[in-house]
């Protein structure tokens, strides 16, 4: 028996049946079997890490599971990662894959901001550089790869310096207004005190100095009402809750 396993090798083999069959074989247990099957995913997914294969068989895994539980929000981010680092390298064909995977989940989820993230994040850092520099998509990929970033940060998902990230870009996309309101809304909602000095400078920049320092001001008395009057709400919640400042009339006309 030891000299049989010793001279076993490791087969990349897809054992199971198209995605429509498995929907009729679950016998209307779908999630289940969706669940059992991502267990076998895992387990392929590491034996092709040990065995130094090009896991090609991750979007047969994935298509069979969303197949069964389109709202099994993990496989969308699972093969969004595992079909781009793969211990061989991924071609360009499977981070074009991985993205089609990663846009459904975010259309699936519009609330998510982590898969909004991973989209942006796949889009700008892993396809964008693989493609020629003369490729005819690459001026809509970088547009939808910001819009995604866009969409993240204001979720509350991505790094702190996501927003600064997001405006320097969709200024070079000829977006300054765009740039502009970006700011204006994450303002509030970042926590690092040096990002929100960035901002303000950005800001500046973007307007004159009046603006910015009016912008500046209100944003304090917000924050003061906030942790005077329900300091245990996130500063996205009490948005919902608190009174107009009224100071923030006349802003557009100090710009």
């Amino acid at each position: 028996m030891g000299h049989y396993l010793e001279t076993q090798t490791y087969e990349d083999i897809y054992y199971l049946p198209p995605p429509e069959w498995l929907q009729v074989m679950s016998l209307g247990h779908r999630r289940a079997l969706a669940d059992l099957i991502w267990l076998r995913a895992l387990i392929y997914f590491g034996d092709e890490f040990e065995s130094g294969g090009a896991v090609k068989h991750v979007f047969n895994y994935g298509d069979s599971m969303l197949a069964l539980d389109p709202d099994f929000r993990r496989v969308y981010r699972w093969v969004g990662v595992a079909a781009v680092y793969t211990p061989t390298g991924s071609p360009l064909e499977f981070i074009e894959r991985s993205i089609d995977v990663l846009r459904r989940g975010a259309e699936r989820f519009p609330n998510d901001g982590e898969l909004a993230w991973d989209v942006a994040a796949t889009i700008t850092y892993e396809l964008l550089p693989a493609l020629p520099k003369d490729d005819p998509n690459r001026e809509r990929l970088e547009a939808e790869g910001n819009d995604y970033m866009v969409a993240a940060a204001r979720l509350g998902a991505g790094p702190d310096w996501l927003v600064l990230t997001n405006a320097t870009s969709l200024r070079k996309l000829g977006k300054g207004d765009r740039e502009l309101r970006h700011l204006e809304e994450m303002y509030a909602l970042i926590r690092d005190p040096a990002v929100k000095e960035q901002i303000e400078i950005r800001l500046s920049q973007l307007r004159d100095e009046t603006y910015a320092e009016a912008f500046r001001s209100v944003n304090e008395e917000f924050e003061q009402r906030h942790r005077e009057e329900f300091p245990y709400l996130p500063s996205t919640l009490y948005f919902l809750v608190a009174e107009p400042i009224e100071t923030m009339v006349g802003l557009e006309d100090a710009s």
